[in-house]
């Protein structure tokens, strides 16, 4: 357990510089986004985390991108969840279609804010 807490702290200490956070940045594996869609969407993450990441309607699920947590975090939360989201054991699913679903909330592109659109700037 320690050994996971050290990597999440570590991949955070990484994530807070100025440069662009990547999967592999963050300590992913190799893993195809294309794929990862598909299996985020299998899975039903989108249900509650949104169809990507951005958090579900009504506290259903917490944000998970834009600002990931780093691999290793991601992958305990996953597997041995805290509060009410069920475990995701690698009976259910790999190593590797953790890797491509984090791959693909990479790919995604995060939402502009509210003061770069036009019709929300004066809100």
């Amino acid at each position: 357990m320690l050994k996971w807490v050290l990597i999440a702290a570590g991949g955070l200490a990484a994530a807070g510089g100025a440069v662009a956070q990547t999967a592999q940045s963050l300590g992913a594996p190799a893993g195809s986004a294309e794929r990862g869609r598909k299996l985020y969407m299998e899975q039903l993450c989108h249900t509650c985390h949104g169809t990507v990441g951005q958090g579900g309607e009504r506290g259903a699920g917490p944000k998970i991108y834009p600002n990931p947590f780093p691999y290793a975090a991601w992958v305990m939360q996953i597997r041995k969840p805290r509060q009410a989201m069920p475990p995701y054991t690698d009976k259910h699913v790999s190593d590797q279609d953790l890797a491509d679903m984090y791959h693909y909330l990479f790919s995604t592109k995060p939402s502009p804010a509210a003061k770069d659109i036009p019709l929300l700037k004066d809100f």
